[in-house]
């Protein structure tokens, strides 16, 4: 008997256990799915949502800690690659959810209920916590956030200096010596990184001070851009290169 639920699971969802798993939901929440379906809802969303929770906070804190290592050193490459990871697995979690708003049905769980609907949920976009409108397209560009990792990485290490932008608290300025390949470098990566976060603004500037990013972010996702690229320096600005 304890093994019917897993076993009406897979066929339900077109997916084995295994693979469901992926999403770090409880088992025990797991074992119950494929009995009656607004049992089943409201199991599977109060599962989908700590399991949110939990994944939004490990976030935050890889974040954190790529800003505590340094952009573009190893360290941050790790916690960066990680938060990515996070933010996919998130973003699997939001669609699941949402399509449990599916319209649920009296008896047991279908393919045509929203408990269905929800399990094999694609997921193509990442929306912040809370309240937040920010949401991030995770399939821009053929999906190749964990690429982009390492091309941030490489334009990173030539960073002369972070100055804060004085028409915003949330942007950025990376100065950086003037290079033709660098500046292509830097157009595509602004370019793709827009089309990822479109609420974000990226401007490459080249003058007669040299070659520079401005990046500016909405409140809500000062945090992320901090850990991606960094927070301005302290210290005074006559010594950038």
């Amino acid at each position: 008997m304890s093994d019917t639920p897993k076993s009406q699971l897979g066929d339900l969802a077109g997916l084995d256990p295994g693979a469901l798993a992926g999403l770090g939901l409880d088992a025990g929440a797991l074992a119950g799915l494929g009995g009656d379906c607004a049992v089943t809802r409201q199991s599977l969303s109060g599962a989908l949502t700590a399991r949110l929770d939990q994944v939004q906070a490990e976030i935050a804190e890889r974040n954190r800690a790529a800003v505590a290592a340094g952009a573009g050193t190893p360290g941050w490459a790790t916690e960066i690659s990680a938060s990515a990871s996070l933010s996919e697995t998130a973003a699997r979690l939001q669609a699941a959810t949402a399509a449990l708003a599916g319209t649920a049905h009296t008896g047991p769980c279908t393919a045509d209920c929203g408990c269905g609907a929800a399990l094999s949920a694609a997921a193509t976009t990442y929306h912040f916590p809370a309240e937040s409108p920010l949401a991030c397209d995770l399939a821009a560009d053929d999906g190749d956030i964990h690429d982009r990792i390492g091309e941030w990485q490489r334009v990173l290490t030539r960073v002369d200096r972070r100055d804060a932008l004085p028409d915003t608290a949330d942007g950025i300025a990376l100065r950086f010596p003037f290079d033709v390949e660098l500046a292509a470098s830097l157009g595509r990566l602004a370019a793709a990184e827009y089309r990822c976060c479109s609420f974000g603004s990226y401007t490459l500037v080249i003058d007669g001070d040299g070659l520079r990013v401005e990046i500016r972010m909405p409140a809500g996702a000062a945090g992320t851009m901090a850990a991606v690229v960094g927070r301005p320096d302290t210290s005074p600005a006559g010594g950038r290169a």
